[in-house]
């Protein structure tokens, strides 16, 4: 995001005298330095960022074209129908929708398998544009100049509608820069214009509070998978400074009693649109499967211990337990001599080593080492471990409580040691996970279909946070139904 910072500093430079503007989505006079060309030269200039950070646009244009289609028609009852707005899926299975300035609108393709129908989807599209249409961006940044803490907020440039589970990789975790930003105020004026354009775009805004309630099932569903309680979603904010899930819920809720309740929701034409859409990890980043971590681009596969959930990012893989250790995987510069020698002078150059080791892996030369690092939840002892295949550099960083580090020495051991290369029928086998609409026959019961999930737990939750099914709810034959295969 450095050229976003430049251009906003060049802003800073071009705007000593401030100015009140009229929001559009308001209507409402407000302090505002940046115009509407500036705010659509920050998001042209953070688009190209944004694409790179969170998977690239997904390559499907049925899908994209899908989505522009009721982004446009959104945006064309705003207060201002002919600006300028662009809308992307992401490829990337994070349930995550967000907006730049000047009317760049995203949601993943994770959100879309989440979504129920078409209305859903509207809601959230709605409520992005919300925020560019309130300006939301140009008044925290307006607000913040006055306030003379403009540094804090140069790389906040993009509102987050949802929650990133997972830890420690910037494709995940990265969206945390910018989700200090909207306030509880902001949020519920993005939630209300949302439900304003959904309504007289002919969808019913009923719905948006309908997927912010999966939202927080699909967030109660993250805490479980991760080995956390599901009552923390509601005690503690995932979204920093955002409003917490279940009040949005309630205040969504309470603002469609006064909208118009009549409209499309158009379920059966969404769920024709996410017939085959890509679930999970795309196949080019690698994939997870319970407790393997393949990639056939590199050739490689390993396993992590029992109790450590594997998270899959565009730059590292990340496997968290819930006593607060962790193993990290990712790539280093090619090794330059042996690897004890990388170890010391490339990878933890500086760093106080101990125990260092060199060893071999399956043919291919490794060393290991021990340190301690200061981290966010005090000092944890880290063993590095550093495979060599070719010229490709494997890094393993194993991060654990000194009081738990005798407990899994083992377990990091046989990590390490389980990294070797994918065969040719290995890698021929590896096949992306693709979601598919079933329709219900007599017989068929919630448990039933679960079954056939391609994942090792917790496959009812699942089952049922995919097809927004409460507690208890049963299915009926005839049922349109979401499957991952």
């Amino acid at each position: 995001m450095r050229r976003t910072s430049a251009l906003f500093a060049a802003l800073l430079a071009s705007t000593l005298l401030t100015s009140c503007q009229v929001t559009p989505g308001t209507g409402r006079s407000n302090f505002n330095v940046l115009s509407s060309e500036d705010e659509q030269k920050m998001g042209a200039e953070a688009h190209p960022d944004i694409l790179k950070q969170f998977g690239g646009a997904y390559d499907d244009p049925k899908v994209q074209a899908y989505v522009a289609g009721i982004g446009k028609r959104l945006a064309g009852n705003t207060e201002t129908p002919g600006a300028p707005f662009r809308f992307t899926v992401l490829n990337s299975d994070v349930v995550n929708a967000f907006a730049l300035p000047g009317g760049y609108v995203y949601v993943s393709r994770g959100l879309m398998v989440l979504a129920e129908d078409e209305a859903e989807l509207a809601g959230v599209v709605g409520h992005e544009i919300g925020h560019v249409t309130g300006r939301h961006t140009a008044l925290r940044y307006s607000q913040a100049m006055a306030a003379n803490v403009a540094t804090g907020v140069l790389g906040v440039v993009v509102g987050v509608l949802t929650g990133v589970s997972g830890a420690g990789d910037i494709a995940q975790l990265g969206a945390a820069a910018y989700l200090q930003g909207y306030s509880r105020d902001q949020e519920s004026e993005a939630d209300q214009l949302g439900i304003r354009y959904m309504a007289v775009s002919g969808w019913n805004p009923e719905n948006m509070a309908s997927f912010l309630a999966k939202l927080r099932d699909h967030a109660r569903l993250e805490a479980v998978l991760a080995g956390r309680s599901p009552d923390a979603v509601d005690e503690t904010s995932l979204f920093a400074s955002h409003p917490r899930t279940i009040d949005r819920v309630k205040d969504a809720a309470a603002a469609v009693q006064t909208a118009d309740r009549k409209g499309a929701v158009g379920r059966e034409p969404y769920l024709a649109q996410l017939d085959g859409l890509l679930v999970g990890d795309d196949p080019d980043e690698g994939v997870v499967r319970g407790r393997v971590f393949s990639h056939a681009g590199l050739g490689i596969r390993y396993e992590v211990p029992a109790g450590f959930r594997l998270v899959n990012g565009a730059t590292a893989v990340t496997a968290v337990h819930k006593d607060g250790s962790l193993i990290r995987f990712d790539m280093g510069a090619e090794a330059h001599g042996d690897m004890t020698n990388y170890l010391q002078t490339q990878w933890a150059k500086g760093a106080r080593l101990t125990a260092i080791e060199a060893l071999e892996i399956h043919g291919m030369p490794a060393a290991t080492g021990m340190t301690k690092l200061n981290t966010n939840k005090g000092t944890m002892d880290a063993r590095l471990l550093a495979v060599k295949n070719g010229k490709a550099t494997y890094r393993f960083l194993f991060l654990s409580p000194p009081n738990l580090t005798n407990a899994h020495a083992q377990e990091f051991k046989t990590a390490g040691l389980s990294l070797r290369k994918l065969s040719e029928a290995e890698k021929s086998a590896m096949k992306p996970l693709k979601l598919k609409i079933i329709t219900a026959k007599a017989g068929d019961t919630v448990e039933k279909l679960a079954e056939q999930l391609p994942y090792d737990d917790h496959k009812v939750e699942r089952f049922r946070v995919l097809n927004g099914l409460e507690a208890g709810e049963g299915i009926k034959p005839g049922q349109k139904l979401k499957m991952v295969i």
